[in-house]
């Protein structure tokens, strides 16, 4: 296998962004568990129904709402480890992005059949879908490397328990 060249600011970009899109789908999930609790299938029906009779920008006002609730509130976070409420700061701001992640993707799903009617919104998309590929691409070797190390740790670390006289059950 060829050794990947090193592009450290552009890897450390795309591992950002492929664990940001992670964290994107598992919040996808959640939130779909979650709204699975409520009359989802009836309220979602009502929803569409009224997106489908609203013109696309106005889809993509409902698209952005939680980005306007959440981003003014992560300010605030920093502003509380700003104001030495360190850990305070952190867990709301970390609770924040999963929150916000959660809303946006609901909010997507809702909207996303009126957001691909608009040029420019399709446009981002697929940059967006594009850049998401090439990160992984960018990604994987990397991915091959550490996966191999963490198995040779592992294995190492099962024959030094073994040798102490530990087995495994």
């Amino acid at each position: 296998m060829e050794k990947p060249r090193a592009r450290p600011l552009l890897i450390i970009a795309a591992a950002i962004f492929l664990f940001e899109s992670w964290v994107w789908q598992g919040c996808v999930a959640l939130g779909r568990q979650i709204v699975a609790l409520i009359p989802w299938s009836a309220m979602k029906a009502g929803i569409a129904k009224f997106i489908a009779i609203l013109p696309a920008p106005a889809a993509l006002a409902i698209f952005l709402i939680p980005v306007a609730i959440v981003e003014p509130l992560k300010i605030l976070c920093f502003a509380l480890i700003g104001h030495h409420h360190i850990f305070l700061g952190i867990v709301g701001f970390i609770a924040l992005k999963f929150i916000g992640f959660g809303l946006i993707a609901v909010a997507f799903d809702l909207t996303r059949e009126k957001l691909l009617t608009m040029r420019w919104f399709v446009w981002v998309y697929e940059k967006f879908v594009a850049f998401h590929d090439y990160a992984h691409r960018l990604v994987a070797p990397y991915k091959v490397i550490v996966t191999a190390r963490a198995r040779e740790l592992s294995e190492w670390a099962q024959a030094q328990w073994r040798r102490l006289g530990y087995r495994e059950r």
